[in-house]
């Protein structure tokens, strides 16, 4: 009986239980709101991930069209070296460590972001991919492709694993 008195009685609201219910609503929409904030934030930086990945697999694309015995035998003969790909008048360009860049060479920009691209030699402990001897290194050099970048004065690295083949086995 006392319940159906509260729920008819048309005396309304106090300004304390309006108060009161902002308050509680306020607190649960904040929540929510950090929920949407983070998933912005992670959804942003897979983003930047996903653009990397796609520049570092376009360098190993682009190195595998470079002279193979030329790549192979560089690598070979010092296995620390790496390679650089830049942006020189709208085309992609290696350069060798030893190498200066062109003036009007830029890193790769994608979405206003500048990715700067390296590819090295694969460090693998397994004997079967050793440059130095044995039949499979003949016809594939594995190599790595780093694409860094920086967001938020915060340096951000992806790596991608692939090797290039002989233009024998193509």
């Amino acid at each position: 009986m006392k319940y159906k008195k509260i729920l008819t009685d048309s005396k309304g609201l106090t300004l304390v239980e309006v108060l009161v219910s902002l308050t509680i609503l306020g607190i649960v929409l904040m929540g929510t709101m950090k929920f949407f904030s983070q998933a912005y934030t992670y959804t942003n930086m897979n983003e930047k991930k996903t653009a990397a990945v796609n520049v570092a697999r376009n360098a190993l694309m682009h190195i595998e069209k470079e002279n193979f015995i030329e790549v192979r035998e560089r690598f070979r003969n010092n296995k620390n070296e790496t390679l650089s790909l830049q942006i020189c008048n709208s085309a992609y360009k290696l350069f060798w460590s030893d190498a200066s860049y062109d003036i009007e060479c830029s890193p790769i920009i994608v979405n206003n972001i500048e990715y700067n691209v390296t590819i090295n030699l694969l460090k693998s402990e397994d004997e079967n991919v050793n440059l130095a001897d044995g039949e499979h290194s003949s016809f594939f050099v594995p190599l790595e492709a780093c694409v860094s970048w920086e967001i938020n004065g915060k340096e951000e690295i992806s790596t991608i694993e692939g090797e290039i083949k002989s233009e024998d086995l193509r």
